[in-house]
């Protein structure tokens, strides 16, 4: 037996500042309680009583290079308690590493945010042998948190902003063993997609994120002592449908806090399974910059109109904890040298809307913004939500026009 534990962090809850070294580090609980015994999708008589309470930790490192390549590496820990009719049971101890290295494609391509991932794990968690038991009821079943074998990680995932707030992604990620463990049990892939909306900014600390993902695990398998042929292990497998809402708090000093529900929809399995039921997730995240923002090009701070400088200038309101912002930066970085006569400010808005941090134009009421000044200092575009993501079209249809327009 061997129930689908939660994953790690979805692209919406963990994201690092991709235009610099920057570092985080994330520290996670999810509980889990496993009490209903299901065949198929209907559910099975259970007169030992059995279920399986999974609290379970991770702890996440992060390191993001200036060419959007992150290292991230997990390790989860927790206990399993097991509780039936004969026995109880409590299962301590950690699970095996994941290692993955991230690279955002959003400095190749326009469009959507994406990234891609791909990673190993290593068998660093205990495990209790499986085979012999293919045919054993699920009571018959040991479960622990380790596998006793490395395998692949594959991730994809973008993200589409639809306007000031509201954006969605989506993640397909599969995993697979590299190969059998020590006494021949062979695990089965598993298969994921996880699709969502975030609504960032509904207040200065508060954020809502709802996503539902379907998981497929294939059916394991073990050596037949007796004819040395495999046997297909008779519970193990399945199909799992879950929803997932959140809420994700900006909290001081760089730290932000997440915590949702996990609510299962629909679920499938080979045999005798216990599947999830409700249960629950808290997470803090926390992510710094750790070296200079690199400059696109002369860099200002302003507090509001610009002096006329001779130049059309660009004023770039952004924030740490805005996603669509760091996609800002790498347009204007890659246009900033082939535009010599366009002045770029950046405005550090990151504590916006505390006191202290700048206003933001009349009309704005989260970020990105982008504010354009005609060489005169007159301002003739303020690009909002979405439309702020079009910046460097809208400046170069403004230089163009600028420079063919009749002289007066």
């Amino acid at each position: 037996m061997n129930p689908a534990l939660p994953g790690g962090a979805t692209a919406a809850e963990t994201q690092v500042d991709e235009d610099a070294w920057s570092a985080g580090g994330r520290v996670g609980y999810t509980f889990v309680p496993y009490g209903r015994l299901q065949q198929g999708t209907t559910e099975a008589a259970n007169p030992g009583g059995l279920g399986i309470d999974v609290h379970l930790g991770t702890a996440q490192l992060q390191l993001s290079a200036p060419t959007a390549t992150t290292l991230d590496v997990q390790l989860p820990f927790g206990s399993l308690f097991t509780r039936s009719i004969a026995e109880r049971r409590t299962d301590n101890g950690i699970g095996d590493l994941e290692l993955r290295v991230r690279q955002s494609l959003g400095r190749l391509f326009r469009g959507p945010l994406t990234s891609v991932s791909g990673g190993l794990v290593v068998p660093t968690g205990g495990y209790v042998p499986r085979s012999g038991a293919a045919n054993l009821a699920p009571e018959a079943s040991y479960l622990t948190l380790g596998r006793g074998v490395a395998w692949w990680i594959a991730e994809a995932d973008t993200r589409i902003s639809l306007g000031r707030r509201p954006s969605v992604f989506v993640q397909l990620s599969g995993r697979g063993p590299l190969s059998r463990t020590d006494d021949g049990f062979a695990w089965g892939t598993e298969l994921r997609a996880t699709a969502g909306v975030q609504v960032s900014s509904i207040t200065s600390w508060l954020s809502v994120v709802v996503s539902s993902d379907v998981q497929w695990r294939d059916g394991a398998s073990e050596p037949d002592p007796f004819s040395m042929a495999r046997l297909t292990s008779a519970n193990a497998g399945g199909t799992q449908w879950t929803a997932s809402p959140a809420a994700v708090f900006a909290l001081p000093n760089d730290l932000s806090l997440v915590a949702g529900l996990r609510i299962p929809l629909v679920s499938d399995v080979t045999g005798n399974q216990l599947v999830p039921q409700t249960g629950g997730f808290v997470a803090m995240s926390y992510s710094r910059r750790i070296s200079p923002r690199p400059a696109l090009a002369p860099v200002s701070t302003v507090e509001r109109t610009p002096p006329p400088t001779g130049q059309i200038t660009v004023v770039d309101y952004w924030a740490t904890w805005c996603a669509p912002c760091h996609e800002i930066s790498r347009s204007l970085e890659a246009a900033a040298s082939r535009w010599p006569d366009v002045r770029i400010v950046k405005v550090d808005a990151t504590e916006w809307p505390n006191e202290g941090a700048p206003a933001l134009p009349a009309g704005a009421t989260g970020l990105p913004v982008i504010e354009i000044f005609d060489p005169q200092g007159v301002r003739i575009a303020l690009l909002i939500g979405a439309d702020a993501l079009r910046v460097v079209e809208t400046v170069d249809r403004l230089r163009a026009e600028t420079t063919t327009a009749p002289p007066p």
